[in-house]
């Protein structure tokens, strides 16, 4: 134990030493960069890079080989699949969906390494479940940050796609081509729902059908409406017909379908904000009792008695959260 501690502390010492020597590198050549710097002349193709972009560039680096080691597995590459969706149309010549385990990886190792360091400084023996349980929280909190995003990117498509079936619509009518009006989509529009009719685009591009292509558009947004466009463009494909009625028709049901959305969220603003501040309501009395009185709650988590009746309030908890919700969700068909 004595010796892996000396081994750390080295560690250490050596870590912090090459920082320091690469700060006073850094500090130097820019003292001498401002010396040299009235009598050089300036181009416009040199650029700085900066200590902060270097690390970036570094961890980057690390994470495109740990990608790659990751293809070689199929289960991994198959998991890996399914974060394409985040990948947004700029990013694809830079970016793989593989890239994302690898920072699940090395954030899960990163923790782990950090909690190794606490229990040497703390002098605490090892503990091979705690490492475990700090693992997965480093390997799947990357999935609440995405998942948080991607919410928003598609709330964002939903409320955009209505734009892009007019802008769709009246190219159509001006006798344009299906690639024609979603180029024009994709120049008109910004955002999300440009980006994502980028990769048709370039789905297109490829050879791909139009029900090839926005079926897979729907498999990344998740959105009926992108199921209702992939449904009529694949029954206009195999039987024909006039395509400006067709989207004529997907305008107005989106359009009604979005108005129908907003009604019902304004009538059920009051209920959804009952229902917030109750949920809210327990936490707070929560923290106030604990402010109070921090002892207050202790027998409830050193007690096997305390410990039950924690397990079935949170039991409770969740199954009204889980209720309440379930009441106030309305579907739309």
């Amino acid at each position: 134990m004595t010796f892996i501690i000396l081994f750390a502390l080295l560690l250490v010492g050596v870590s912090c030493i090459s920082i320091l020597t690469t700060i006073i590198k850094q500090t130097r050549l820019v003292a001498l960069e401002k010396r040299f710097a009235p009598f050089s002349l300036q181009t416009t193709d040199s650029f700085e890079v900066s200590l902060f972009d270097q690390l970036e560039n570094f961890i980057w680096k690390q994470i495109h080989k740990l990608s790659k080691i990751i293809n070689h597995s199929e289960v991994l590459k198959k998991q890996a699949r399914k974060y394409e969706r985040y990948i947004a149309f700029e990013e694809k010549e830079t970016k793989e969906s593989s890239d994302y385990i690898a920072i699940k990886f090395l954030l899960g190792f990163s923790f782990v390494l950090l909690n190794g360091i606490a229990y040497l400084v703390k002098h605490v023996s090892f503990n091979p479940l705690t490492c475990l349980l700090i693992f997965l929280l480093g390997f799947f909190l990357p999935d609440i940050f995405l998942n948080l995003k991607f919410r928003k990117k598609r709330d964002q498509i939903e409320e955009d796609l209505l734009k892009a079936i007019i802008i769709m619509n009246n190219s159509f009518k001006s006798g344009r081509s299906i690639m024609q009006a979603i180029d024009t989509v994709k120049i008109e529009l910004d955002g999300p729902i440009a980006d994502e009719f980028k990769k048709i685009s370039l789905d297109i591009t490829y050879g791909l059908s139009l029900e090839v292509v926005f079926s897979r558009f729907y498999e990344r947004v998740k959105l009926e409406d992108a199921k209702y466009i992939t449904s009529s463009l694949t029954l206009l494909n195999k039987t024909g017909g006039n395509i400006v009625r067709v989207f004529e028709s997907i305008e107005s049901s989106i359009f009604n379908k979005k108005k129908l959305k907003q009604e019902l969220k304004s009538l059920s603003a009051a209920s959804v904000f009952v229902f917030r501040v109750l949920v809210a309501l327990p936490f707070f009395f929560t923290f106030i009792i604990f402010i109070l009185n921090p002892t207050y709650f202790v027998p409830l988590y050193t007690t096997v008695l305390g410990i039950c009746l924690l397990l079935i309030i949170i039991a409770l908890f969740v199954l009204y959260v889980v209720i309440i919700k379930k009441v106030l969700k309305v579907k739309m068909e």
